[in-house]
């Protein structure tokens, strides 16, 4: 038996709107960030972040499909050379990638806060407790 899920609120829509431009956002710097990066732990830090920000941005489309809504207009390739000369050491996208990680806390729970329905404070919650966990 298929659960009915009610309509989305206004506030619902907006953060999962927001949630997708800003991981769609995400996904730019970070690939761009990857392809300078020389310091192997760094390199294993963003280059999660970056699956990670990829699977938000799947798993919103996903939503976006279901509810039978428009998939905003993100970023993508088209708006970065991930080819274009270093402009930030590695520190720099270290720090970076620590201070997004916060906002991109702040903003998801605050999503959260404002979210009524089960399906999305379950994408809220599990992406607030996935961390940044590299491969070694």
């Amino acid at each position: 038996m298929e659960k009915h899920l009610p309509n989305l609120t206004s506030a619902e829509i907006a953060s999962l709107w927001t949630a997708y431009m800003n991981d769609s956002m995400a996904t730019c710097i970070l690939a761009y960030m990857l392809t300078h990066i020389e310091d192997k732990d760094i390199h294993a830090l963003v280059k999660e972040a970056l699956t990670m920000s990829s699977e938000h941005v799947s798993s919103l489309q996903k939503l976006f499909q279901q509810e039978k809504f428009a998939i905003p207009n993100g970023f993508g390739k088209q708006d970065v050379n991930v080819n274009a000369p270093r402009l930030y050491t590695d520190t720099f996208c270290l720090s970076y990638l620590n201070h997004m990680s916060k906002a991109g806390m702040v903003g998801y729970s605050g999503s959260l806060a404002m979210s009524a329905r089960y399906d999305l404070i379950d994408y809220f919650s599990t992406a607030l407790l996935k961390r940044l966990r590299p491969k070694r």
